[in-house]
């Protein structure tokens, strides 16, 4: 497994851009902690925090079919040099205003720049490595997005403390000045690539009519073309549901049912998301389709298990010992189904095919938190982790008899069924 990772390190670009990314991801971070102070400090409620959280999360579910489209046919250096500049834009102007209507119109010119740029970031990664190589670069992708997001959480809270909001949101801006000067490095890699790789008659590449490309039709084309990658993609949105339902009473479940305090709370967050970042890393062992495919399904029942768990363990080091399991299978999934997007499908399809799941997940989230409140509220936190954990493995079930279906002879049946 380390063998390969070097293998993929090896390559200049591959360095650069997960640099960059590294970088660009630790000051969105500083960012949106920044906002969340300054719009918590604006006195104006509730209400303003969630349109600040909806202005982050709509235009990636807008833009989808737009961003896929761009991401297959535009010059990667150029949309991603262009969506770069904008963010850095938007951030640098943030850091200048303090109202919440100039906050949140500039809030959706940053996500919309995003949306349209993070779908090519990852259509480019697969033309960097060698064939079937791309899930590694991924699970490191992820790896340093668990490590450089939370630092970046760290630092934008330091930073509000001793320079304010606007010493954060700069930084932020600096990030993606370094993001945009990532992808002008690409250049001749990125053209040549895109020249020569392959183009399926009647593809993304046909040109379709302006109402096609609004619409994320090449996502879903691509898909059908691969039932088995279908299942496990409309598998991840039930399972986001259940997932970030359970973010609604998280803080409850944990300070009025288990009785953690402040530091225990943040506690019980750091090791999930450390034990997502070993997930990622590890979910490099899985090399061929059939172990990629399987150990995805295997891990959702696993997630089940464990929300089932937590929502009947009876103490605070039962919760994080519960925490640390489900972030190591959560980092496995991540890592594997993006993975075997960008190895297994066409160059032509894979941003159709981001946009596509990025757009969708980010909608079931917003869908995910007025459930898990709801059924917080009416029956408590106990109740909302388990009709998570039960609802997950439902989906589990549900993929697993899908994929089978969809395989065929074509897909072994594993020696572990999950």
């Amino acid at each position: 497994m380390l063998r390969n990772y070097r293998e993929v390190l090896s390559v200049r670009a591959v360095r650069t851009v997960l640099l960059a990314a590294a970088v660009s991801v630790a000051g969105d971070s500083a960012a949106m902690v920044a906002l969340l102070l300054r719009v918590h400090g604006s006195g104006e409620g509730p209400w303003a925090v969630a349109l600040l959280l909806g202005a982050f999360a709509l235009p990636v579910v807008l833009t989808m079919g737009v961003a896929g489209a761009l991401a297959d046919r535009a010059d990667p250096r150029r949309l991603l040099a262009a969506t770069g500049l904008v963010q850095a834009a938007a951030a640098g102007a943030l850091a200048l205003v303090d109202g919440l209507a100039a906050t949140l119109g500039l809030v959706l010119v940053l996500q919309t720049a995003f949306a349209l740029g993070n779908p090519a970031w990852s259509a480019v990664l697969p033309r960097l490595v060698p064939e079937g190589t791309a899930g590694r670069v991924v699970a490191l992708q992820q790896a340093i997005r668990g490590v450089a997001g939370p630092a970046g959480a760290g630092l934008g809270g330091v930073l509000v403390q001793w320079r304010g909001p606007s010493a954060a949101l700069a930084l932020d801006a600096l990030s993606f000045l370094a993001l945009a000067a990532a992808a002008i490095t690409l250049g001749r890699v990125a053209r040549q690539a895109r020249e020569t790789g392959p183009s399926a008659p009647g593809g993304p590449s046909a040109r379709p009519g302006w109402t096609a490309t609004l619409l994320p039709r090449d996502g879903v084309t691509a898909l059908r073309a691969d039932p088995v990658l279908a299942v496990l993609v409309w598998a991840l949105l039930p399972l986001v549901v259940t997932l970030e339902s359970v973010n609604a009473v998280e803080v409850f479940m944990l300070r009025d049912v288990l009785g953690a305090s402040p530091v225990q709370f943040g506690l019980a967050e750091a090791v999930h998301g450390a034990a997502a970042v070993v997930g990622a890393v590890l979910s490099g062992a899985a090399t061929t389709r059939t172990s990629r495919v399987w150990l995805v399904l295997a891990a959702i029942a696993l997630i089940g298990v464990g929300q089932t768990g937590q929502a009947l363990v009876p103490g605070y080091l039962g919760y994080v010992a519960l925490g640390l399991g489900l972030g190591l299978v959560l980092g496995v999934v991540n890592a594997l189904v993006f993975g075997l997007l960008l190895d297994e499908l066409e160059a032509t399809h894979r941003g159709a095919v981001v946009a596509l799941v990025s757009g969708l997940s980010r909608a079931a989230g917003a869908l995910a938190l007025v459930l898990g409140g709801a059924v917080g509220t009416l029956a408590g936190p106990r109740a909302a982790y388990l009709v998570a954990g039960v609802g997950t493995l439902l989906v589990a079930a549900v993929a697993a008899w899908r994929v089978r279906r969809a395989a065929g002879a074509a897909l072994p049946e594993p020696a572990l069924r999950p």
